[in-house]
């Protein structure tokens, strides 16, 4: 019994960060209603690594054992996504659509760190007093990105393109850009600017790309 709890626990552990998003049918701001089903997920996550810690507790084991243990990981890893999710929450469908064709735009066939990077940029100008407070203001703030980034069609002709080409550059841009929804980039908060070359207050980082058939230096820069 010791070892198929343990064997259980662990398990639980090494897979809670992979579970994905319970995605709920599809309709106009649909990513609250998603946000709060894998909120539900994690939650029971939770439970369940509670139930199995006391069920070994109560079996004499101490919480230094390898099942508690692997519990109280299994535990803090679904609070984490939590935590995350309501930060994602915040956002609509709208918001998501537009950074992610910005995202595309910008990086989308360079690395998930530069694609995160850009993402992550425009939120911080978002929370910036600086700049408009929300990311449609941002992208399409006048000399920065592009109003065209916002509408509907450059998101679709993305999809377009990747079902001719049988790519996934929109989804995988889409997910650079709930990773920054989520808190997951680590960015300072006063990287206002992205670009080739060096501008505002300094160099927070450059990180240099090359495809073989392009290559190019983004400058993350403090502002």
């Amino acid at each position: 019994m010791k070892k198929f709890l343990t064997a259980t626990l662990l398990c639980m552990a090494l897979t809670v960060t992979m579970i994905p998003v319970a995605f709920a049918a599809e309709s106009t701001d649909s990513n609250y209603t998603e946000c709060m089903a894998a909120i539900q997920d994690q939650r029971d996550i939770q439970d369940q690594a509670h139930q199995a810690a006391e069920a070994l507790r109560a079996q004499g084991y101490t919480d230094e054992c390898d099942g508690i243990q692997a519990a109280k990981s299994t535990w803090h890893a679904a609070q984490d996504l939590i935590v995350g999710y309501q930060k994602l929450a915040k956002y609509t469908d709208e918001d998501i659509r537009i950074l992610t064709t910005t995202v595309f735009n910008e990086a989308g066939h360079t690395t998930d760190q530069l694609r995160q990077y850009v993402a992550q940029v425009v939120l911080n100008r978002v929370a910036d007093s600086r700049f408009p407070d929300t990311v449609k203001g941002v992208i399409t703030q006048r000399g920065q990105y592009s109003t065209r980034y916002a509408t509907e069609a450059a998101a679709q002709k993305i999809k377009d393109t990747d079902a001719a080409n049988g790519t996934y550059y929109y989804a995988i841009c889409e997910e650079a850009v709930k990773a920054a929804m989520m808190g997951q980039v680590d960015m300072p908060s006063n990287v206002v600017y992205q670009a080739n070359f060096v501008q505002g207050k300094g160099v927070w980082q450059s990180v240099y790309f090359n495809s073989g058939w392009y290559a190019s230096t983004s400058y993350f820069c403090y502002g």
